[in-house]
């Protein structure tokens, strides 16, 4: 666990830029009186950058020697470790210089915690103490939280002592009780506001939280200075003095131009559509928060969390371009969680890519992922969360990861088949609902007499549904890999400027050259740090055909510059780089591997 002595990030001051960074994510969160299960509903998709790796762990809970210290990334503060710690199902994004807001967290005392970028907000040169905390925040909360309610007192009392270092995120909390959300600034001013039992609440990368009840404070707990803070820098007057409830925290924190951005505006306004079925336009005018006309399922959470927007244009190619659909480009990783009174029955859909393209898989958090969900243990993944190396980067077909993620990245260029894999997906998911019932009506029984045997079976469960999950992604990424493509080098430099030939080989009923040269790309399917389609992805300087492999059909020999081929790559890293064109008016994908190096 995170000890001083083994953990100690090397990182140098302008890499701690980048390890702050989640571009993005979406939040949905229900009440229990407004769910159709009666429990509260959280569903959360993990967007980012760069080349993402996802990892499930069980991290058991554990007791601890007095003096032991925490320190996550090497400039944030070190916090004294408590006594003993829980058990929690921890969700990994690994990335090549760290991230240190994008995991995801349960704890066997049913607390859910993630997080939302809101960065841009007018607390930019705010101090902390020894550092501050950034990572520690939701790592603490799923090691220490009994309740939704006790991990806001854990973020409070941190940010108070410590102060947080990244300019602002929200953090939802939830168990079967309730729901927060915990808008933090850099500094140590917070404001948190419990979502109402009746309420859908939602938010993207911008502040939702709006005009709430200062004096209500049962569900509201707000830093004593937040609004004169505001008023002191010119971003808040009181329309009467000293009455303050029309006080916006979202208005008097964050610049509206964030507020305005097409992703964060865009993708709020297509899930309050998805929900009210009305129009929203303006940025200053639409809810924090909404009281549903029916009770939201478990089925509505995941259409949500697959919202598509009718503001993307989708004139590249690809489905996914930009950050405009609630499920995008950068979505690496979605969940939908049931909190069940009893932390053992909560369920989580996960899907290990984006949801749109992927399967929601059932499980149940408390009896832990498959072990072919990772392919570290937890301790190793803690210890790569910062420093990851490039064999823990690098592809292998060995990595169920990434057969997950070949499956979208064929899906997103092949639009028929990807009309045809919904009706597959959905049929998939409505026999997994009726699983998960059963199995938790066999669980509950298990439950009142061995609750070890309980968890047993539910592990099983958790298992054979991720390895259904694979087989049928395997089976999928077979059927779509249908055109092999050939790297004419086994390592690329990103910083020369020669260039790569990569030949695609021509085939019965595949006649390669009518290939369309203006809609043929090459590089890393991952995106790049706009979170929106990799604008450096290489095009061809120029193509040849002739027959490669002699077996009398003619193949593309396609020129690309190294400089588009490598964009985005990562050093010493194995990496799947993708062609994707269009062969007589037919999308084609096909994909090999090569070392990136310097």
């Amino acid at each position: 666990m995170l000890k001083k002595s083994l953990l100690t990030v090397a990182m140098g001051a302008a890499l701690l830029g980048m390890t702050t960074s989640s571009y993005a994510c979406f939040t949905v969160v229900v009440g229990k009186d407004a769910s159709a299960t009666g429990h509260v509903l959280m569903g959360h998709n993990e967007d980012n950058d760069q080349r993402i790796i996802s990892n499930q762990y069980w991290v058991p809970p554990a007791d601890h020697p007095a003096g032991e210290m925490l320190k996550f990334e090497d400039k944030a503060a070190a916090i004294p470790q408590i006594p003993h710690t829980y058990g929690f199902w921890w969700s990994q994004t690994l990335a090549p210089s760290g991230y240190s807001f994008s995991d995801g967290f349960f704890n066997e005392n049913g607390v859910a915690i993630a997080s939302n970028n809101c960065n841009v907000t007018i607390e930019k040169d705010q101090s902390f103490n020894d550092g501050g905390i950034g990572y520690g925040i939701r790592r603490l909360v799923a090691e220490r939280a009994t309740s939704a309610r006790h991990g806001v007192d854990i973020i409070i009392e941190l940010v108070e002592k410590y102060g947080y270092f990244h300019m602002g995120r929200t953090y939802t909390i939830a168990d079967k009780n309730e729901a927060w959300q915990v808008a933090l600034l850099r500094g140590h001013r917070y404001l948190a506001r419990r979502v109402a039992d009746d309420e859908v609440a939602f938010l993207a990368n911008s502040f939702s939280l709006h005009k709430v009840n200062l004096k209500d404070k049962k569900n509201v707990l707000a830093s004593p200075d937040l609004v004169e803070r505001a008023i002191e820098v010119g971003t808040y007057q009181p329309a009467k003095p000293g009455d303050f409830s029309d006080f916006s925290f979202r208005e008097a924190y964050q610049p509206e131009k964030r507020r305005l951005l097409p992703r964060n505006k865009e993708r709020v306004f297509t899930l309050l559509e998805m929900l009210t079925g009305k129009e929203y336009h303006n940025v200053n005018d639409y809810p924090m928060s909404v009281v549903p006309q029916k009770k939201i399922s478990v089925d509505d959470m995941k259409a949500f969390m697959r919202g598509t927007s009718k503001f993307e244009k989708r004139e590249s190619g690809w489905h996914h371009e930009t950050m405009q659909d609630i499920c995008n480009v950068g979505t690496f990783d979605s969940v939908v969680f049931d909190l069940d009174p009893n932390p053992t029955l909560t369920t989580a859909w996960r899907a290990m890519g984006r949801p749109d393209q992927q399967l929601y898989v059932p499980s149940f958090p408390m009896a832990g992922p498959a072990q072919n969900q990772s392919y570290m243990d937890p301790a190793t993944g803690t210890q790569a969360q910062f420093h990851a190396t490039p064999e823990q980067l690098s592809y292998s077909a060995d990595r169920p990861i990434f057969t997950f993620l070949a499956q979208q990245f064929f899906l997103d260029w092949m639009p028929q088949e990807f009309k045809a894999y919904v009706q597959e997906r959905n049929a998939y998911e409505k026999v997994a609902d009726s699983d998960v019932a059963q199995v938790k009506k066999v669980a509950a029984s298990l439950l009142a007499v061995n609750p070890q045997k309980a968890l047993e079976y539910l592990h099983t469960f958790n298992v054979d549904q991720f390895n259904d999950a694979l087989a049928r992604a395997t089976a999928k990424v077979k059927a779509l890999n249908k055109y092999p493509i050939i790297i004419g080098a086994e390592t690329l430099s990103k910083s020369s400027d020669g260039t790569v030939e990569v030949t695609l080989l021509g085939q019965k009923g595949l006649d390669v050259t009518k290939l369309d040269k203006a809609k043929t790309f090459f590089g890393s399917p991952y995106p790049d740090n706009t979170i929106e389609l990799n604008k450096l992805r290489a095009q061809p300087i120029k193509v040849v055909y002739k027959d490669v492999n002699r077996d009398g059909i003619k193949d593309a020999v396609i020129t690309f510059g190294l400089k588009g081929a490598t964009a985005f790559g990562v050093e010493g890293v194995n990496s799947e780089l993708y062609l994707y064109t269009v062969v007589n008016g037919k999308p084609i994908v096909g994909f090999d591997t090569a070392k990136i190096v310097k």
